[in-house]
């Protein structure tokens, strides 16, 4: 993800209605029924059309958000071949491209976050592609990702999440942030995991019956896509021959993002009031399993902890809280009112908000799962159980889907179940969650490329050109250490 300035307008919102297998929507946020095939000169991300963007929905952005600055795209010549667009079995809609010297590999990509399904375009797609590669995506059922709106005419203000921090005068404009995932119907983690499983299943049939059966079949995915990645080698492993998990989410009943953000957003304003100079609370989250702060000189990027907190949109940390609180936990309340910014530090300090429940930063920084969010994630928790080959990679500068609670975690329950055997786990020291941070300094680099390097490791692993999981974690620092 990339921080980008929200659009501030209503969003156009998709139909609940059930749609055919094979239907598409020319405008994304408004069913239709036919499929549409296209005939393109150049498949590549900035060259394939691309609907045009509307509030909540950017195609071209999404996709340049997860990009680093100064990336190359690894696909150095036109790519001619078929795209196709439409909508799955549940309501999902998809992109599938199909170059024309395809070789009959399909790789399906989960999607970070709540973006589109054009999201993977330029970390994914044109990778695979420039291997020969049919690549396809989906948006996990989600009519759109996120739009601001002023607090006063939202709809739904108990889905809403008044903005707290002041950066870019966005709490003082007193806006609050929509969420797809939440309104107008909340669409559940469960759901974006059978909508994976139809992206698999039904891109297969496409490609069956419009050119030949793929001989094979990845899954590849960042962040809630890597989880995604998770669950086909769990519960469906005829879907896919093997899987790359990059900074995957772990959900499990026990330990979640939802147990460990809270600790982060209780000891942040003490810890910028400090200026990012109060070792106690640093050693404080260290202790609790995030990794070190990186501090430097820069005023304008002071704090990599900082820059998941409040140091600019989209407010990682405190934004997550609320939004998965909500969408997971029946027992959270929360009617949005508008902020008023802090009258020391308005940009990064949260400001005093009106309103109640969730939507008080003092209930998100004090936070805690209910028996019921703990009931409802036990439904589409990971359990290790992987069927097939899966390579995993985490950032060691990571504090917001922390290796310690989601990779390494998700490696112990792989070893649990006793699947070490398929499974292999390299921490990319440096690497954090957005590789667009790596633009700001702190000594980061981008996991992009060891991303990559995971896919054509999984290929020859699948293949039989190399070994499989080992069940141990291996610190790497540049991609040719994957092997």
């Amino acid at each position: 993800m990339r921080r980008a300035t929200f659009a501030a307008a209503a969003a156009a919102t998709l139909a609940a209605a059930r749609m055919p297998a094979f239907a598409q929507t020319p405008n994304p946020l408004e069913p239709h029924t036919e499929n549409i095939r296209t005939a393109v000169s150049d498949l590549r991300f900035g060259f394939a059309p691309l609907p045009a963007p509307q509030p909540g929905f950017d195609p071209a952005g999404d996709a340049k958000a997860l990009l680093a600055p100064g990336t190359v795209s690894p696909a150095t010549a036109p790519v001619p071949g078929d795209q196709w667009t439409g909508i799955l079995p549940g309501g999902g809609r998809y992109v599938l491209r199909v170059p024309a010297n395809w070789s009959g590999t399909l790789v399906v990509g989960g999607t970070p976050a709540t973006r589109s399904e054009f999201a993977n375009d330029a970390i994914w797609s044109d990778f695979v592609l420039a291997r020969g590669a049919a690549f396809a995506s989906s948006n996990k059922r989600i009519p759109y990702n996120a739009i601001v709106a002023p607090v006063a005419g939202i709809e739904r203000p108990e889905f809403a999440y008044p903005i707290p921090f002041d950066a870019g005068g966005l709490e003082a404009k007193g806006l609050a942030i929509r969420f797809g995932m939440l309104d107008p119907v909340r669409i559940g983690i469960a759901e974006w995991n059978d909508d994976f499983h139809a992206l698999a299943v039904t891109m297969r049939q496409v490609l069956a019956a419009e050119y030949r059966p793929p001989k094979r079949v990845y899954a590849v995915g960042l962040s809630n896509g890597g989880a995604q990645v998770r669950s086909p080698l769990e519960r469906h492993p005829d879907d896919v021959d093997g899987g790359v998990d990059w900074s995957g989410v772990y959900w499990s009943p026990t330990t979640t993002l939802l147990d460990y953000l809270p600790v982060f957003l209780a000891a942040m304003p003490g810890y910028v009031a400090s200026g990012f100079a109060d070792r106690r609370i640093a050693e404080r989250l260290e202790h609790f399993g995030f990794p070190p702060d990186v501090v430097q000189s820069d005023p304008a990027h002071p704090s990599l902890y900082d820059e998941y907190y409040s140091n600019g949109a989209p407010f990682y940390a405190d934004l997550t809280v609320f939004a998965y609180a909500r969408l997971i936990d029946a027992r959270t309340k929360s009617l949005a009112g508008a902020c008023t910014p802090d009258a020391l530090d308005p940009k990064r300090l949260p400001g005093v908000c009106a309103g109640s429940g969730l939507a008080r930063p003092h209930a998100r920084a004090t936070y805690e799962a209910s028996p019921d969010a703990r009931r409802a994630i036990g439904a589409f928790a990971h359990s290790g159980a992987i069927e097939k080959p899966l390579i995993s990679i985490a950032g060691t500068r990571d504090p917001f889907v922390v290796p310690k609670y989601n990779a390494i975690d998700y490696q112990r329950a792989i070893s649990a179940r006793r699947r070490a055997h398929l499974h292999r786990l390299f921490l990319v020291e440096g690497g954090t969650h957005v590789d667009t941070f790596a633009a700001f300094g702190y000594g980061l680099r981008a996991q992009l490329p060891f991303a990559w390097a995971a896919y054509d490791r999984l290929v020859r692993t699948v293949e039989g050109k190399d070994t499989a999981g080992t069940g141990k974690i291996q610190t790497v620092t540049a991609p040719g250490q994957l092997g």
